[in-house]
């Protein structure tokens, strides 16, 4: 036989190498069985937090989409409103304004009220023209009367 082929051989206890073995058995048993444990504990527990996250996201995307449609309900509110103003501010401009807008009433009286105040400023001008005329006539010198006999 070679050599190199050949095992050492020692006499030693063989009791200490079997509680050894035991040992590193029980070792490779319980780590293999705690690791699985451990590895299913995780992965339940990561199963546990995936679908939490899946039901809150549920949750936001049932109050996003609730909040959306009052959205939808409230540009459109305001698209109206819009559309009033501008229908508003189109009328405004087309409208006349040199003729006074509102109670026709008050502004006939108006109206009458000022022919009313012309006719009196012109008949005062008249009167004072009339007054004028006689102050110069009084202030004028006084020809001496000639009586004639009777």
């Amino acid at each position: 036989m070679p050599q190199e082929e050949q095992e050492e051989y020692e006499i030693i206890p063989v009791s200490p190498l079997r509680k050894l073995e035991k040992k590193v058995e029980q070792l490779e048993a319980s780590t293999s069985v705690a690791n699985a444990k451990d590895i299913f504990k995780e992965v339940v527990d990561i199963m546990k937090m995936n679908q939490q996250i899946i039901e809150d996201m549920a949750k936001a995307n049932d109050a996003l989409r609730i909040e959306l449609s009052k959205l939808t309900v409230k540009l459109e509110e305001l698209v109206g409103s819009l559309k009033e103003l501008i229908s508003y501010i189109r009328a405004s401009a087309e409208e006349d304004y040199s003729q006074p807008q509102g109670n026709d009433q008050v502004v006939n009286k108006i109206n009458e009220l000022v022919e009313t105040n012309k006719k009196v400023v012109s008949s005062n001008q008249t009167l004072l023209n009339a007054l004028e005329d006689m102050d110069r006539k009084m202030k004028r010198p006084l020809l001496p009367i000639q009586r004639k006999p009777l």
